[in-house]
């Protein structure tokens, strides 16, 4: 059973992480197709910056400030 588990961690260990890459990717391409954002400047951020910048400016959307919705995503624009 031990030897079985042996064998099996590494795959799950890559599904997990592929699956986790995925989502953070999913992120970046939803930001550079609704928002204009350049994917270059999207590079230097980690996948944890990446889902802050999404849920603030989710949260801005929601309460319909354009002005400080558009002073978030001027720095990452091309």
């Amino acid at each position: 059973m031990s030897i079985v588990f042996l064998l099996l961690a590494p795959a799950i260990f890559a599904l997990f992480w592929l699956i986790k890459l995925q989502i953070c990717l999913s992120r970046v391409r939803y930001l550079v197709d609704t928002y204009g954002i350049d994917r270059k400047k999207l590079r230097k951020l980690s996948c944890k910056e990446i889902r802050a910048l999404r849920s603030s400016i989710d949260n801005l959307r929601q309460e319909n400030d354009a002005i400080a919705l558009e002073a978030l995503i001027r720095p990452y624009r091309a």
